[in-house]
């Protein structure tokens, strides 16, 4: 049994797996419903990154400790080649790895990647994160935490729907959200700096980005797309959440785009 918490929708079949990476302070089970949109047969696989859900929450959390940990969890479910769908901090996991196993992974989905956000802005994200939030009940969570701040079109029963996953009573009674604090921390530090790797990624590439998105501007996307030799870049509505304020459109491009890599396998 693998000490990661896996989750999988589909079947397996001759097709290059599809395998999903939440962002920060996220979970596995967030991409169920773009599991759910794929072509029927196809295999989605999607995991609790380490101190998140009921993964590991040891350290180390860096960068490289996920790409290694990624590497692990492919192994596990005997994956060969990948297809790899990054949502936030997840695309930047994705983008080294492939950086670093090139032949694996066949194709890339970044949903709005952070890839030269604003380093102040990371910092002190980072420096609020490792302040340990409690909250009274629900309704306060989904107020004020900062992992539902920045939506502007999520129906609110997405978001009690992912509360009901993820909030859960500590030992003192009170409601927090099931990860690491040093974890998420360390994940908005990583992004503090710019993405590095790019120039050596040439699988197919496609950038989805919230057209309100603070992590992700316009000419950073831009930017990417020159820099990766084989990138297409769609804007959907909302911000740096696609799957969450434009799920719709965001899961047609990613299946659309997934889709294609099946044509070539």
């Amino acid at each position: 049994m693998s000490r990661f918490r896996i989750l999988a929708w589909g079947v397996d079949d001759d097709s290059p797996p599809v395998v999903c990476l939440h962002r920060a302070r996220g979970h596995a089970r967030r991409f169920e419903r773009l599991a759910r949109m794929m072509a029927r047969g196809r295999r989605v696989i999607a995991y609790d990154l380490r101190g998140h859900g009921r993964s590991p929450w040891s350290g180390p959390h860096t960068l490289d400790q996920h790409v290694a940990d990624l590497d692990e969890v492919l192994e596990e479910a005997g994956a060969g080649q990948v297809v790899l769908v990054g949502d936030g901090f997840g695309c930047r996991v994705a983008l080294a790895y492939t950086a670093a196993h090139g032949s694996r992974a066949m194709a890339l989905a970044l949903l709005d990647p952070p890839l030269r956000p604003d380093r102040r802005q990371l910092l002190e994200l980072a420096a609020a994160e490792r302040r340990r939030r409690v909250y009274v009940n629900a309704d306060v969570a989904i107020a004020d935490w900062p992992g539902y701040l920045g939506l502007h079109h999520t129906p609110r029963a997405l978001i009690e729907e992912d509360v009901a996953e993820h909030l859960v009573v500590d030992q003192d009674a009170r409601l927090r959200f099931r990860y690491s604090c040093d974890a998420a921390a360390a994940a908005l530090e990583a992004m503090a700096g710019e993405a590095e790797g790019l120039k050596e990624i040439v699988c197919p590439t496609l950038i989805v980005r919230g057209e309100r998105s603070e992590m992700l501007s316009a000419a950073d996307a831009e930017w990417a797309a020159a820099t990766l030799r084989r990138c297409r870049v769609e804007v959907v509505p909302g911000g740096h959440a696609p799957l969450w304020d434009a799920l719709a459109e965001s899961g047609a491009f990613v299946r659309s785009f997934v889709a294609a890599q099946r044509a070539r396998a």
